[in-house]
């Protein structure tokens, strides 16, 4: 293990974190060595070791980087709802970020790692339910909301979230992830317009 420096290298985190993010999703978790990490960022290991003690800290770090952008617009969105919150113009709009967020690239090379790594490494999995536990969490006010004044059937929110959410994340995964030919051309549009007139409108109370 490289010592850390005494002085502090210039800032390349960023780098770092975008060349841990493409290595982890190419090489796998494992495989992908802080020696290459460093050379794919075009830095010493001893600067990568300064801002990024372990492995585990530099995908955890790369994860929320990443996520964490999605927030501000998330909160954004649920804060300026109009009265009718559940209806499909407030819901699309979050549906439309949501999915427009999970086909960016870096968002795309962290699933790949999640769903790689994740099942057989619980530190990996942790890392990415605290920051979809954030994201509920933010949600589940604006979702609670529009139960209580009578918009939304009273069901688990977190069915809600599930059953909104879920064509997004599968669309992610079989579309992209996978390059399943049959679903080659279907819109990101598309499937939120379906989402909004399937899915919501049997949430609804007056659907």
């Amino acid at each position: 293990m490289s010592p850390r420096p005494k002085n502090p290298p210039p800032d390349r985190r960023a780098e770092i974190l975008d060349a841990a993010l493409r290595l982890f999703a190419e090489k796998g978790y494992a495989e992908a060595t802080n020696a290459e990490i460093a050379k794919e960022a075009g830095v010493t290991a001893a600067a990568l070791y300064y801002y990024f003690p372990s492995k585990e800290e530099l995908f955890r770090a790369a994860v929320r980087q990443h996520i964490g952008r999605f927030v501000p617009t998330l909160r954004a969105l649920t804060a300026q709802a109009p009265a009718d919150a559940s209806g499909p113009e407030a819901v699309g709009m979050i549906l439309r970020s949501a999915l427009a967020f999970f086909t960016e690239e870096k968002t795309q090379l962290v699933l790949r790692i999640v769903l790689a790594e994740g099942p057989r490494r619980p530190e990996i999995r942790q890392i990415w339910i605290d920051q979809i536990t954030g994201i509920f969490e933010l949600l589940a006010p604006f979702v609670m909301n529009a139960i209580a004044s009578g918009q939304i059937r009273p069901i688990d929110p977190r069915l809600i979230f599930v059953l909104l959410q879920g064509p997004m994340l599968s669309t992610v995964i079989i579309r992209d992830l996978l390059q399943v030919p049959a679903l080659e051309g279907l819109t990101n549009d598309a499937v939120v317009d379906a989402v909004l007139e399937t899915t919501l409108a049997g949430l609804r109370t007056d659907g």
